[in-house]
């Protein structure tokens, strides 16, 4: 049994360095993630206002060319929308330009990706798929071992038989009472 535990903790060290950036990773975009209902971990949301001169009504094709000259992007469109009488629409890439054709109010909404939280959801969420699926697999596996190697590391009234039987009882049952109560 001695040899066995030595064994275990060898495993569930080199195990543990090995997946130490992995698991910073899912830990932080989990938290992200988990909280999709608060905010766009994905995307960091920008508004602004600029005004041009009121290109007024017309026919739509008259007034989205004189709206695409005063406005003197640089950003290529990808379309545009006469939304209402007094309201043109103009799509660019990541950004949704609103022109009030009376007043010549421009209001800029955008999104930007957020530095690296973006990526960490990406293989969180293994939207990638591909290689990062075995990566992910590999991952997953090595955390069973993980945790089948962590149950024999201590041993006596902290170890399996004690306290640490009595916290490794309750997570298995959170996830069983709470998949019941569901």
């Amino acid at each position: 049994m001695k040899k066995f535990r030595a064994v275990c903790r060898w495993l569930h060290r080199e195990l543990g360095y090995l997946t130490v950036g992995l698991t910073l990773v899912y830990a932080i975009s989990g938290l992200a993630v988990n909280h999709a209902h608060h905010w766009d971990a994905n995307y960091q949301r920008t508004r602004t206002v600029e005004h041009i001169e009121a290109p007024g009504n017309g026919p739509t094709p008259e007034v989205t060319q004189v709206v695409l000259e005063r406005l003197d992007l640089s950003e290529p469109v990808k379309n545009t929308w006469r939304a209402g009488d007094d309201q043109l629409q103009v799509f660019l890439e990541g950004a949704k330009l609103t022109v009030d054709l009376s007043t010549g109010e421009v209001v800029r909404e955008g999104f930007e990706e957020r530095p690296w939280l973006y990526e960490m959801n990406f293989m969180h969420l293994n939207t990638g798929k591909g290689v990062w699926t075995v990566i992910a697999d590999a991952y997953a596996a090595i955390l069973i071992v993980l945790a089948g190697s962590g149950i024999f590391l201590v041993k006596g009234r902290k170890g399996l038989v004690g306290r640490g039987g009595v916290l490794m009882i309750l997570g298995i049952l959170l996830p069983i009472i709470y998949a019941l109560l569901m």
